[in-house]
Parts: structure tokens; sequence; C-alpha cells
């Protein structure tokens, strides 16, 4: 009997990664006029672009080994800084996949002699080439090791491989390979083979929360398309001086299938990077607090003392604290003793304030209000 359950999930391309579950098949799309409404939006779903990853997950091991003959996977090692920076502070990934074509061939008979194409085989690709940009930093970590993979390659002078000095030189009587120099007691040589030459790339499309693989390839037998960097010796009289971007091409074959689909959505659930801005953190605390405090008290914040002194009495709050004295003050006038002008009095400022002072008390033009000095009257 014929299985006519609905339940049947055939494998795709998609098998693995996310698929479409939406159904269209009662909507008259854009024959019955678009609308964005939510029952129709839930269905079609447009597909947006522009969220790639790129994993190295397999390197030059020649290269490897030259950074550190006694450990090839070394995260401090220069080859793993080229790696973080391509997967990590890249500039932009493009894949130079080439959709390939079906090819046919003609079929032809009749009195009139019409054709029928017959579909053959898919042409080969050609020239596929994942190229990778990234920042260059102080010291040229990226043009450094990027160039070493293409001389230990190809030397640059001689065109012979080298692997840096890790090649082979002589096999000894128990098949083991031996450099041709030893050099640092390690001698266990390479023979020169494009396994040790290539990397391997996943090339991963996410959906729009980060969080889904929506198409991922494989970018297999990666190696170097050239040596890059050289426009650093390059000078112009504008006075600009620019950052340097490299562009990292290598030539590869891309490849697809539920087996990548499935380490892509393994690597995502992972190592898949979230975040939310409500939950940025300057990383500012060791400025405000020493250690294991509970307020600010750095020096930056003249160890947590507030600033008192102003014209509005800030150290009273915000609040008004001082009530006005409306007292009368009678004041005395001027004796008939001091009303005389001399000529001492001419060099003097002069107050009435003879509740305080007395009257006429002789201040210093600059000396502080509530000054001692006292005048001198002459009749």
């Amino acid at each position: 009997m014929a299985n006519t359950s609905s339940s049947h999930n055939p494998i795709t391309l998609q098998s693995g990664i996310r698929e479409y579950n939406g159904n269209l098949t009662e909507y008259t799309g854009m024959l019955g006029g678009l609308t964005p409404d939510v029952h129709t939006l839930r269905s079609l779903n447009p597909e947006t672009t522009n969220r790639v990853i790129c994993v190295m997950y397999r390197g030059p091991y020649f290269l490897m080994k030259y950074f550190n003959p006694y450990n090839s996977y070394d995260r401090t090692s220069p080859f793993f800084t080229y790696k973080k920076v391509i997967e990590y502070y890249n500039m932009g990934i493009q894949c130079n996949i080439q959709d390939q074509t079906l090819a046919t061939t003609q079929l032809q008979g009749g009195f009139a002699g019409r054709t029928i194409p017959i579909p053959t085989t898919q042409n080969a690709q050609q020239g596929q080439t994942l190229a990778i940009t990234v920042p260059e930093l102080v010291g040229r970590p990226m043009a450094n090791v990027h160039n070493m993979w293409v001389n230990g390659i190809a030397d640059q002078i001689t065109g012979l491989t080298t692997y840096h000095g890790l090649v082979t030189g002589s096999v000894d009587d128990a098949g083991i390979s031996h450099q041709i120099f030893n050099i640092e007691g390690v001698d266990e040589g390479l023979d020169p083979s494009p396994a040790w030459e290539v990397a391997e790339f996943l090339i991963i499309a996410l959906d729009r929360s980060g969080a889904r693989v929506e198409a991922a390839v494989a970018a297999l037998g990666c190696v170097p398309a050239g040596q890059v960097g050289s426009d650093i010796f390059n000078h112009t009289n504008t006075g600009q001086s620019e950052l340097q971007r490299l562009t990292l091409t290598f030539n590869c074959q891309f490849v697809q299938s539920t087996y990548i689909n499935d380490l892509a959505s393994r690597y995502v659930n992972q190592f898949a990077i979230f975040g939310n801005s409500l939950n940025f953190n300057p990383g500012a605390g060791d400025a405000f607090f020493q250690d294991g405090s509970q307020t600010i008290d750095t020096d930056m914040f003249n160890k947590g003392q507030r600033p008192h002194l102003d014209g509005v009495q800030t150290a009273a709050g915000n609040y008004p604290a001082f009530r006005a004295n409306s007292n009368f003050d009678q004041r005395n006038g001027v004796t008939d003793e001091d009303s005389h002008v001399t000529p001492e009095k001419h060099s003097l400022i002069y107050t009435g304030d003879q509740a305080t002072n007395g009257p006429w008390e002789a201040i210093p033009q600059f000396g502080p209000p509530n000054s001692n000095t006292t005048s001198t009257s002459t009749r």
C-alpha cells in the first residue's frame, strides 16, 4: 500500500540547517496585491543577506609546525594570530563560486531538422576563489604569515619547496623522514605534498538572529593566490596616511553537502556570539572604585570628596535653607568732630558703617574689609 503520509522529509541541500516551513498554497501573492498583514508575512518571509562568517578549521600543517615544532596548535603562535584575525576581524568575505551550468547535447531529426536539447553534465567550475579582506596590524602579522605560506611552498628565488627547512631530505631504514638540516633537535621532515600546504574553511551564512544557519559551504584545497601587502612601500605626495587593508585570496574548490551543514550548525550552536546593547559594560570600574570599595573613591574623583564651595550653597541641598533677617538696624550719623576733612583723610577710604567699625574708620585701599586700622582725626 502506498504511503500517503505528509510527514515525509526528503534530504536536500538545506537539511540540517534552516529550511522553509511556510505555506503559500492559499495566498494569491503578488497577483492579489501585496499586503503586509501578519497572516501573509508568516509565510512570505524574504531572505536577507550580508551576515557571513568564516571558520578556518584546518590550516597548512607545514606552517603550523614551522612556527612551533613542538606544538603545532600553540594558540600564541603567529599562525593562530593570523587565523584569529581572519575569523573575528575580517572586513569582508567574497566567495567566487561561479554557479555551474548544465551542459546539453542536441537530438536532431525529422524532415524539418528540429532539435531537442538533452541535458548531459554540469560544466566544471573553473577559477573558484575565496577572498577575505582583513585589516593589517602593526608589525604586519597578516602579511608575514600569508607570505611565509607562499614562500614555503615555492621559494621566491629558487622556486623550490622548502617548508622553511621542514622539507624531507632523506628517509632512514625505518621509513622515517628527516629534514635536510637538523634544527633545534627537531629533524622530522615533511615530504613535499599539497596535503601539508592547504587550508580548509567553512563559510556560513546566518539568519537575522545570528543563531541559525541559512546556508553553508566548505572551501577545500585553499592555497594563497599570491603574496600580499607590498603596497606598504608606496608613497604619494598627498600628505595622507591610510589604514592598510589586505585581501587574502585563496584558490580553492567549494562543496555543499548535509555533512557540511551539520558541521556549520554545530559550530554556530557552540560558538555563536550574541549580545544586547542594554548589557554594554565599558569596564570602567577600576576608574571609579578602589579594591573592595562600594563608593566612588579613586584619585580621579578626589578620593570621593565632593566639591562644596559655590555661591548657591550646594552643601545645604536643593531646598531653601537660610532665612533672611529683616530686623531694622539704626545707624549713627557723623559727629561734628569727624566731619572735617584733613590732608590725612585724602588717602583713606571711608565707611559710614559706624555700628560695625565706628564712624569714618580708615581702611587701607587694598586691605581686608574688616581691617583694624584706625583713623587719625585732626581737628
